[in-house]
Order: C-alpha cells, then sequence, then structure tokens
C-alpha cells in the first residue's frame, strides 16, 4: 500500500487480536490486488450492552485503488432479518470477503473484461 492501514477501534478497547485480524486481511487483499493504495478499516461497537455476547461491532471499510474508493460496511445490529455472525472476527472475515469480491470485479473492469450490452441503434 502507498499509505498505511488506518485502524480505528469506536466506542471499545482496541483489542491486539482484532488488529492482528485485521492485518492478516489486509495481506491477504494486498496478495490479490497488487495495487491498493490505502485502506482504512473501522471497528466500532454500536451500543455499550450489559449481557455478553449480544454485542457485536459494526466493520467499515474503504478501500482506495487507482481511480476508484470502494466501501464495504457490515453492520450486524441492522441486519435482523438475515443470518448474522455471531461474533467480531465473523463479520470482520464477511467484510473482507465482500472487499476480495468488490475488489475482483474493480479489476475485470479495469481490464476491460466485462461486456457491455450494446445498445440498439435507432432508425
Amino acid at each position: 500500500m502507498d499509505i498505511p492501514l488506518e485502524l480505528s477501534f469506536h466506542n471499545m478497547d482496541p483489542s491486539p487480536a482484532l488488529k492482528d485480524a485485521v492485518d492478516k486481511h489486509v495481506k491477504g487483499l494486498e496478495k490479490f490486488f497488487d495495487h491498493i493504495v490505502g485502506m482504512r478499516v473501522s471497528i466500532e461497537m454500536p451500543h455499550k450492552s450489559h449481557a455478553s455476547g449480544h454485542n457485536i461491532p459494526d466493520v467499515h471499510l474503504l478501500i482506495r485503488v487507482p481511480g476508484k474508493e470502494l466501501v464495504v460496511t457490515r453492520e450486524v445490529g441492522h441486519a435482523a432479518a438475515k443470518k448474522s455472525p455471531t461474533d467480531a472476527y465473523a463479520v470482520l472475515d464477511d467484510a473482507f470477503r465482500a472487499a476480495a469480491q468488490q475488489i475482483k470485479d474493480y479489476r475485470r473492469v479495469t481490464r476491460g473484461e466485462v461486456k457491455h450490452k450494446e445498445v440498439p441503434q435507432e432508425i
């Protein structure tokens, strides 16, 4: 990366284990796509809960690639109808899996591998 990783924690104490997990995912993305300009990862606890296991953090990723910014957000508390991850690491895995898909799509577009529909000409 041209710009160092920006990692922030909101409404929670910084976790060395989560930092290591983020670093692992970032290195995986860099192997997958070698020209990531910069990345911002924000992990935030939406609410302070007294019951353990009920408070899973939200994960926000902003990935800068040449000419574009890719955004991934995983907010488990707002996804009541969906099958939601059970812990912070599962949310992080899901967010980086979505980021890898966006990077894959971006790479296909920049290489010209995406087919465009032909617009019928009017007579």
